[in-house]
């Protein structure tokens, strides 16, 4: 929307939350992970360690089992097997989890999104930003009533008045 003084708006309703607020309630994170320490030394040692036993068990046979060719066989199907079982979990079922997972985060996070707008009344803003970054916001309660808020922006910008910054009263 162009206004009379070719000053470019936009003029619209946000939906991203106040990040700075957020930031402020939730930041503190990144102070506490910094200040944990984590060892990793002892997962290092464990993992250096190699256990003798699996080495040095008697490899001898009573003559009762597979031949060498019959072992062989059975080595390698259960070898192709192993890879195509990955192969099939990393290329198809893996794919298919992650995107149930995303849509159920996505369907979670909606739902506490209209919770949040509708049952606790939190106001919706308005933003209208001129082209040189003048920027004018209004908070809104209800969703017609910012989008009528909206239309009125741009209607008294196309008429040449600067919007006014109007803010509902603290909840």
């Amino acid at each position: 929307m162009t206004a009379p003084d070719d000053t470019r708006w936009t003029v619209r309703v946000v939906w991203e939350p106040r990040w700075r607020a957020l930031a402020r309630r939730f930041g503190g994170w990144r102070r506490r992970r910094k200040k944990r320490d984590i060892d990793a030394g002892d997962v290092v040692d464990s993992a250096m360690r190699i256990d003798d036993a699996a080495t040095s068990g008697s490899g001898g046979g009573n003559g009762d089992g597979f031949d060498l060719g019959d072992a062989v066989i059975v080595v390698v199907v259960v070898f192709l097997a192993v890879i195509v079982a990955a192969a099939l979990f990393w290329w198809v079922l893996l794919p298919l989890l992650l995107i149930v997972v995303d849509l159920m985060i996505v369907l979670v996070l909606l739902v506490a999104t209209i919770a949040g707008r509708v049952l606790f009344r939190r106001p919706w803003t308005v933003e209208a930003t001129a082209a040189n970054g003048e920027k004018v916001v209004t908070e809104v309660v209800g969703w017609r009533a910012a989008l009528r808020r909206r239309d009125e922006i741009a209607e008294s910008l196309r008429r040449g008045q600067r919007p006014v910054e109007v803010l509902s009263p603290a909840r």
